[in-house]
């Protein structure tokens, strides 16, 4: 080859590598804008997702809900259960019952720790503490409404597994859950209503009643507290007699089953803050009932066209709203508590009220000195007499009550 012809190739091959060179080059160039396309396109799928999620925030259904469509078509059950129904063909029937209650007890710990969070956050954006009334019995509720509803649901598929003994599995399980959840709710409700510093002013007030200016807790404050722990110690008590007649109903499981699940559910962790709460009860209507009789006898007075004064039908109205209250609660230290408190009340401070006009001085002379003075010391006389046996009447209709109640 000629030397001319040398050098023709070598600058055609550099042309080669040039245009080699600028194709990459540009391919290179080509794949850089398709990557910043492809970056802003991700950014705008992340925006479109956080639209979607906002729209339409999580919700929590049960494994067996289903939900009509709006053409009036139902849904497909969920993949929950379609998955756990593989279990028993494959004969794999106790680890499919331990996975499905396992997802019923996760679903309805999110739905009460969701709702317990909102009522923690009511609590801290209270201005003063008391200024809004927060529900911690509907939360209470809820969460025991929950529970039993997926055993109720959810007994067909949980007899697919292990018969009635899923049953009773599902119902050990979430106790688990009511222990746990139920007791922080009534521990934050003790918490929010300050139930042991309440407790401790009453029971320093008890100590100095000689001391002068001295006021303990209002009673009207008190009573709220007390209506609202009925609601939860009521609560409490209804779905633990569920619980325990659910599993005695079942006819194929072990007959000792009963009395073991029923010492169970009594020993729990619920059931201790309830027995806690119970005391704080104590306390507090011991003295709501005896500030209330105190003031009926306080402020008593004639009223027009009756036959008794006023604080008749007071103490005895106190007396009978604060017995009944105590045997609501189904707890039996709560009644003796306060129908010992009653008993004392009326042998003690009422019985003196009611003898304090017949015992004053010099009574039979007033009565014959003649005037108007006379009249009126026979009224009071006589309407002291007639408190006397009305109370007798009274007292006794208060004991068949009391007797009825807990007969019930």
């Amino acid at each position: 080859m000629s030397k001319k012809n040398i050098e023709t190739a070598k600058v055609t091959e550099s042309n080669v590598n040039t245009d080699n060179l600028q194709l990459e080059k540009g391919e290179q160039h080509v794949n850089l804008e398709q990557n910043k396309n492809d970056q802003t396109t991700m950014k705008i799928d992340e925006e479109v997702v956080v639209d979607r999620l906002q729209e339409k925030p999580l919700q929590i259904i049960y494994p067996q809900e289903d939900h009509g469509s709006t053409d009036g078509t139902n849904h497909q059950p969920q993949l929950e259960v379609q998955f756990i129904r593989l279990y028993p063909p494959l004969a794999l029937e106790e680890e499919g019952l331990q996975v499905y209650v396992a997802y019923l007890n996760k679903v309805i710990a999110m739905r009460s720790r969701l709702e317990y969070e909102q009522l923690v956050e009511m609590m801290s954006d209270q201005q003063v503490p008391g200024q809004n009334q927060l529900n911690f019995v509907s939360c209470l509720t809820n969460l025991f409404k929950d529970i039993v509803l997926a055993i109720e649901e959810n007994d067909e598929t949980l007899r697919s597994f292990c018969g009635e003994d899923g049953i009773v599995y599902e119902i050990c399980e979430l106790q688990e859950e009511c222990d746990s959840r139920g007791s922080t709710i009534i521990n934050k409700y003790m918490e929010y209503r300050k139930l042991a510093k309440v407790t401790s002013e009453i029971n320093s007030y008890k100590s100095d009643l000689l001391s002068v200016g001295v006021e303990g807790p209002d009673p009207r404050e008190i009573e709220v507290y007390l209506e609202e722990i009925l609601s939860l110690t009521q609560l409490g008590e209804d779905y633990t007699a569920y619980m325990i007649s659910k599993i005695r109903d079942l006819s194929s499981v072990d007959p000792e089953l009963g009395p073991r699940a029923t010492k169970a559910f009594r020993s729990g962790n619920f059931s201790k803050v309830v027995q806690d709460i119970t005391g704080y009860y104590v306390i507090l209507e011991g003295y709501f009932m005896v500030e209330n009789v105190r003031k009926g006898i306080k402020i008593d007075e004639l009223v027009f066209d009756s036959l008794t004064t006023s604080m008749v039908d007071d103490v005895f109205y106190v007396l009978q709203s604060c017995c009944r209250r105590s045997i609501s609660t189904s707890n039996i230290n709560s009644m003796i508590a306060v129908l010992s408190s009653a008993v004392s009340l009326l042998g003690g401070e009422y019985n003196e009220a009611l003898q304090q006009k017949v015992r004053e001085p010099n009574l039979g002379a007033k009565l014959f000195t003649g005037g108007v003075a006379v009249q009126k010391t026979g009224t009071e006389i006589a309407t002291a007499l007639n408190n006397m046996d009305v109370s007798s009447e009274y007292a006794l209709k208060l004991r068949h009550e009391i007797e009825e109640l807990l007969d019930m």
